[in-house]
């Protein structure tokens, strides 16, 4: 977050003589620890860089707490760092030096603790491409004397450091693809330079002038208009046709509606969506879709929709209306100005784009009233998903880090409208001796089998409320019902989230008791922070209860939590990072699809302030195995706000994976006959033989058509 750090670390100290306990390892002293530090905002231009922490924070035992302030000036290639410390570690004046030599990446360094003067080098490589552009950075150290009795010691060290959050930035996307700034190149006037043209470089449409011209321009399909004329307001949606004085007339030639249209079910069949169709609303262009392919992130898949429905859509068309399908339900509706989008695919800045992109949970048009093109009925038969689990225990007094490592194979069989068959299977891989049966963490050690199968069922309860109700078999031997309800709060990009569980043993299982959970929270969101909190009240399984809070800010796809609960049973805080283990662009959907997880999650929990012994269900909410948030609602990030911040993305997907010919082929153009939707009337033209040439007979041609 700006200004805040925050870092925890283990200290590990191993102590060499018999023990007691048979089988274990010898006893260590091991400290969990947490830092905090808070920089000082900028106030004027030549202002050093000034901070303040507190190391060791929490916990009973604090072995390495201290108190600090420090300054930090550059000066050329030399950096100056000076600070004073109060505590264990840091007492008194600290400080150090770092000297850059010249682009090598090599640095010198000399620093002092207050106790011990180091003297060391540092190397930092370049940015790596094909390693999320991450440095690789290795530092040599060696103190200058002995403290304390401790003569002096070597350390080395090595780590990777990957930037986050930047991936789709202005200034890696100005030049459409996302791929870093790019050198310029110079201005010739070589009229044979036929090289190509890098989009940053063209000028901006003088829409005044074209219109008032009769040039070529005026024949093309894609119409600019003036920015103060139709982006005037957010909520542009809102705003009725007939008030444009510059409107194209409401009737669209059926010869072209019908073409174009087509086009588009073809590029969006042959991006490896599924569900699609494509119609017309008066002036609007309807496009529905559902995406399993581009599974990181929901903006990816939406990117290509508008992308190609921009480029593609009727003359005279004026507003793009795509919905969001999970299993065949509706739960999302995004619109957009499509001269405003069409301007930004192109090289456009995205500000009207961004400024006319509003979203409703319902579509707003009659859907029995639209002749489609395309068919709602072609999709994948079933989805595989492969992810790792692991359980862990780390800074433990038995081992430093013990961990039970498995693989959780899940798979989707899609059904009638938003209901899906689930089932996770869990195969154990890997454990260390700890956790082997009999052993002092036995109980930590992953099960294998038939973890969870059930049916899911998504519904709208009422405009604005959406529900997930899944019935089965969850956690190895229990049965029962999950219910997870979502409240989208109007005006707003926040969330109301109620999650109800009650779990009865299976026969044959007496001895376990039922399991119940329920936890209420409101999600506050600024999309514009990334970030969100959450916080709420909760009926933990355990029987306890009590209040929960969670601190989450996004980098791209990669998100880093801080959460915390407390019931009787004590007070936990903890730390938590996940991303997505899947290719941007996936497997197409076919018999079968296989995939990574969409986001795999790593959590760190400890006691506060009292002895850190370990409580496996204290405090503990219960998992749904049949996610909301991540298999329907792009991780929780679903409202328009942040779809508009998403647009270089956007932008991105569809120049690299939905534009003609992205791919190494160009699909086909499909005729079909329309048909109006009445539940029972399909297009021929996309289903059968015909998915073939949508496709061009690859991955699409096993699909299921009702």
């Amino acid at each position: 977050m700006p200004y805040l750090e925050v870092s925890g670390g283990l200290a590990n100290y191993p102590e060499v003589k018999p023990i007691a306990i048979s089988g274990v390892e010898h006893f260590i002293f091991r400290h969990l620890m947490a830092n905090v530090k808070i920089e000082v905002p900028k106030l004027f231009k030549y202002q050093p860089t000034i901070a303040f922490g507190v190391t060791d924070v929490g916990g009973q035992t604090h072995f390495f707490r201290s108190k600090y302030g420090v300054v930090s000036q550059a000066l050329g290639p030399l950096t100056l760092t000076a600070g004073y410390g109060l505590g264990d570690r840091l007492d008194g004046l600290f400080g150090g030096a770092q000297l850059s030599l010249w682009n090598t990446g090599l640095s010198l360094l000399a620093e002092d603790d207050s106790k011990t003067p180091y003297a060391g080098v540092r190397y930092q490589s370049p940015r790596i491409s094909w390693l999320a552009d991450a440095n690789v950075i290795g530092t040599l150290m060696r103190s200058i004397r002995s403290t304390d009795g401790v003569s002096p010691r070597t350390s080395f060290s090595v780590g990777i450091q990957i930037p986050l959050g930047k991936r789709f930035s202005s200034e890696r996307c100005a030049d459409g693809l996302c791929e870093g700034p790019q050198v310029p190149v110079a201005q010739t006037a070589d009229a044979g330079d036929d090289g190509a043209i890098h989009l940053a470089s063209l000028q901006p449409v003088d829409t005044r002038a074209a219109n008032a011209s009769n040039s070529a321009l005026t024949s093309v399909p894609i119409t600019y208009v003036p920015p103060l004329q139709s982006y005037a307001s957010v909520m542009l949606s809102e705003v009725t046709a007939g008030k444009s004085s510059d409107a194209q007339p409401t009737s669209i030639p059926e010869a072209l509606d019908s073409s174009a249209l087509d086009e588009i079910a073809a590029q969006l069949f042959a991006a490896g969506l599924e569900r699609v169709r494509v119609g017309t609303s008066g002036r609007d262009l309807v496009v529905e879709y559902e995406n399993h392919r581009y599974n990181q992130n929901e903006a990816d898949a939406l990117g290509i929709v508008l992308g190609v429905a921009s480029m593609s859509a009727p003359h005279g068309t004026g507003k793009i209306h795509v919905v969001i399908k999970k299993a065949n339900e509706p739960i999302g509706e995004v619109i957009v100005d499509r001269d405003a989008f069409a301007q930004f695919i192109t090289g456009g800045a995205p500000s009207a784009a961004s400024a006319s992109l509003t979203m409703r949970t319902h579509p707003t048009y009659d859907a029995d009233s639209i002749a489609w093109h395309g068919n709602e009925h072609t999709h994948g038969l079933t989805r595989i998903q492969i992810e790792p689990v692991v359980s862990y225990l780390y800074g433990t007094e038995y081992g430093v880090f013990d961990v039970s490592l498995g693989a959780n194979i899940e798979g989707f069989v899609p059904l009638w409208r938003g209901a899906e068959l689930y089932a996770s299977y869990i195969a154990p891989l890997y454990n260390t001796k700890n956790m082997d049966e009999g052993r002092v963490f036995s109980d930590y050690r992953l099960r294998g089998g038939l973890n969870a199968v059930e049916l899911a069922q998504s519904f709208w309860i009422m405009p604005q409320v959406f529900n997930v109700a899944s019935i089965g078999k969850f956690d190895y031997s229990y049965v029962g019902v999950q219910n997870e309800t979502t409240v989208f709060v109007p005006g707003r990009p926040d969330l109301i989230r109620l999650r109800l569980a009650y779990l009865h043993h299976e026969p044959g299982h007496d001895e376990l008791p039922s399991e119940k959970n329920a936890e209420l929270t409101y999600r506050w969101v600024q999309p514009s922070w990334k970030l969100w909190i959450e916080a709420g009240v909760a009926r933990f399984v355990g029987g306890d209860k009590g209040p929960v809070a969670t601190l989450t800010r996004w980098f791209d796809d990669v998100s880093v939590s801080v959460h915390g609960e407390h019931s009787g049973q004590g007070t936990f805080v903890g730390a938590a990072v996940s991303f997505p283990l899947t290719l941007r662009q996936g497997m197409k959907p076919g018999i079968s699809q296989l995939y990574g997880s969409e986001q795999f999650g790593l959590d760190f929990r400890t006691r506060v302030g009292s002895t850190n012994y370990l409580s496996a269900s204290a405090a503990e909410n219960m998992s749904f195995p049949y996610s909301t948030q991540q298999y329907l609602l792009n991780q929780g990030r679903f409202s328009g706000e942040y779809f508009s911040t998403q647009l270089y993305r956007m932008r991105d997907a569809y120049l690299r994976y939905g534009r003609p010919g992205s791919d190494g082929t160009t699909p086909k153009p499909h005729v079909s006959v329309p048909a109006v939707s009445t539940g029972a009337a399909v297009s021929q033209g996309i289903c059968g033989k015909g998915l073939q040439s949508v496709s061009d007979g690859r991955a699409l041609t096993p699909v299921n058509c009702e």
